[in-house]
């Protein structure tokens, strides 16, 4: 029987352990040697780090602002892009310099070296599909730190970060500090305050400037977010060479991860919304969409627990996918 993911991943969901830097969960062995996701859902080498955030997280007894996030969150690292063939490189749109490298190891490090480069501390990665009742984030983990990510989809800052929300959609760079973030907060005391909590949070962990860029993709209801973080508190530091350096080096990063990276993260390409399903695995599909366990699908389709793990294991090889998020990704706009 699959087992259900219905809090955020283990790392995320504990405390705080203090900031360790721009590693990442995958890159670090006293984080890797805990799962990214809650025992029994899935087994250690899976394609990315899942979690379901339901309301059952909430219902627990666990306060607003630290309620897991509304939608699914997914996980994943360089290590599980890893090194694309031959062939795939050869038949990428663009020829990315990040392609050249032989393991994801390489890879990474040469990232770390030209975010340093370009005066950075830490740069995230994050790639998310919005419709009418769904939101889906897929988040690299390789740099940021643990700590970061924790507060941040705990105390749901993703869902008020001015950064975000004042970004161009077509790939203008926006250059923000914290001060001017300060300046510009609402009246409205609540707002305002959660805000300032997220201000307060960015200069803790080092990261008081920066240059964050929207980029479009292919499908109507995802974008991608890259934000590249700094110390520096005066924002005089980024000059027009190197807000153009950014903002070259942030859609190499972005082209290589839309290439190469569908399969760690669950997108599947688009003709799978064709397949053929009997009215009972559409229905079966539509609920697990909707995020019904398989005891609640059960009990409202008639069926006994046996038949609905057979169906959602046929529906994961018809859709050629891994593990029940990467289901609901793939066949949301199927069942929409």
């Amino acid at each position: 029987m699959e087992h259900e993911c219905d809090t955020l991943p283990h790392w995320l969901a504990g405390s705080p352990q203090g900031e360790t830097g721009p590693a990442s969960a995958a890159c670090n062995p006293a984080v890797s040697a805990q799962p990214a996701y809650p025992a029994g859902t899935r087994q250690p080498g899976a394609s990315a780090h899942a979690a379901e955030a339901s309301s059952t997280s909430r219902s627990a007894g666990r306060p607003a602002t630290g309620a897991a996030p509304t939608g699914f969150l997914t996980l994943f690292t360089e290590e599980e892009i890893g090194t694309p063939s031959p062939a795939a490189r050869r038949s990428a749109p663009f020829i990315s310099p990040l392609g050249r490298f032989n393991n994801a190891q390489d890879r990474i490090e040469f990232v770390r070296r030209r975010i340093k480069q370009l005066g950075f501390e830490s740069f995230s990665y994050t790639a998310t599909r919005t419709s009418a009742h769904h939101k889906t984030m897929f988040v690299l983990t390789s740099y940021e730190s643990q700590t970061w990510l924790t507060r941040y989809f705990r105390e749901r800052y993703f869902d008020m970060d001015p950064r975000v929300a004042l970004a161009s959609p077509t790939g203008m760079p926006l250059l923000w500090n914290t001060a001017d973030m300060r300046a510009d907060l609402p009246r409205a005391q609540l707002r305002s305050e959660r805000l300032s909590g997220l201000i307060d949070m960015l200069e803790a962990t080092g990261r008081k400037s920066g240059i964050l860029t929207q980029m479009p993709l292919p499908e109507p209801e995802l974008s991608a977010s890259l934000c590249f973080n700094s110390e520096i508190g005066n924002p005089r530091w980024m000059t027009e060479s190197i807000v153009a350096e950014t903002l070259m080096f942030a859609h190499t990063i972005h082209e290589f991860i839309w290439t190469h990276a569908k399969s760690a993260i669950g997108i599947a390409p688009a003709q799978q919304q064709r397949v053929a399903l009997s009215q009972l695995q559409h229905a079966v599909l539509k609920a697990v969409v909707q995020g019904q366990r398989d005891k609640e699908i059960a009990y409202f389709l008639g069926l006994s627990p046996h038949n609905v793990d057979y169906h959602l294991r046929r529906l994961r090889q018809l859709f050629n996918v891994r593990n029940r998020v990467q289901l609901i990704n793939v066949a949301h706009a199927y069942v929409s």
